[in-house]
């Protein structure tokens, strides 16, 4: 599949830091869990159409695009001849029942559909689009990734991929295959250029301040501290794996840096966020190697997201 590979945004890695470093209100939890869920049912987009469609299939993932003053969220665009396939990616659980304008989960609230924030999506990119080319066509759905998705009173009109009609859209897109024209791959990668990343998106509703956040290696994956070291290696007694000790310590340098990007990296500074776990001497070293910064931090360490 000629697309980079999916990662966590920043946004979901802040989140999950904050969550392993301090107490997040049930609030904040159930935002992490959406962000997880999105994520995970992203990924499994990206299976889906690694096993329907092939290697061969031109795809953008996780964009924003702006268009005098509108931003949108592309999750996935996929490129077959000349028309563009754009993906709203929803990992939904549970019953649902469709009404007007809005989905109400069984016992549970209602909430605006989502063919809502896809035609919005498809009419920025409509118009972003129709500045370079008017040959391209956008087709666009709400793809449901979860096996245990169901949608009751569900119109035959709606812009939705059901769970039990995922093999049959696809395979009918495998079938009509045919390669991707000069054109598209243009607009395609003019869409790369003049379009942001959404992993680089960082807005989140909580507050922190690096006073109040637990200091201490945590594992990349399951985000525990319950590590054991060596000189070599560290192994997540929780999770089971394995890192290298160089490649753990640059992971929390990063870390700092994306929870407080305006400071300058310090030895002090990380080996007080690491809780004095590795000497400062190679924390100086693997600083110095990478070129960073290494004078005395005097700045005050506290940033709101919004």
């Amino acid at each position: 599949m000629e697309t980079a590979t999916r990662n966590k945004s920043e946004q979901l890695k802040i989140m999950e830091s904050l969550n392993s470093r301090s107490r997040l209100p049930h609030s904040q939890k159930q935002y992490l869990l959406n962000l997880k869920k999105g994520f995970e049912g992203e990924e499994l987009f990206d299976q889906l159409i690694q096993k329907h469609l092939g290697t061969d299939v031109l795809v953008l993932n996780d964009r924003l695009v702006t268009y005098n003053g509108s931003t949108a969220q592309i999750d996935a665009l996929v490129v077959i001849g000349n028309i563009l396939y754009l993906y709203e990616v929803k990992n939904y659980e549970g019953e649902y029942q469709q009404l007007a304008g809005q989905f109400r989960r069984l016992k549970g609230k209602d909430f605006i559909c989502p063919s809502v924030q896809l035609y919005r999506t498809e009419k920025v990119l409509q118009q972003m689009i129709s500045q370079w080319t008017e040959s391209l066509e956008i087709c666009s759905f709400v793809i449901f990734v979860s096996p245990d998705f169901t949608l009751y009173d569900a119109r035959i009109t709606n812009p939705f991929i059901l769970p039990t009609q995922i093999s049959t859209h696809f395979t009918k897109l495998k079938n009509a295959q045919l390669q991707s024209s000069i054109e598209s791959k243009r607009i395609l990668n003019k869409l790369q250029s003049e379009s942001r990343s959404g992993e680089t998106y960082r807005g989140t509703p909580q507050e922190y301040k690096y006073e109040e956040l637990k200091k201490g290696l945590i594992c990349p994956d399951c985000c525990s501290f319950n590590l054991k070291l060596s000189e070599r290696q560290a192994i997540c007694l929780d999770c089971g794996r394995k890192i290298s000790a160089d490649a753990l310590l640059l992971n929390h340098m990063n870390e700092i840096k994306m929870l407080f990007p305006e400071t300058d990296l310090t030895t002090s500074l990380v080996y007080e966020w690491i809780a004095g776990k590795f000497v400062k001497r190679r924390i100086g070293r693997l600083l110095r190697s990478l070129k960073l910064n290494d004078r005395d931090n005097k700045s005050t360490l506290c940033r709101t997201r919004g």
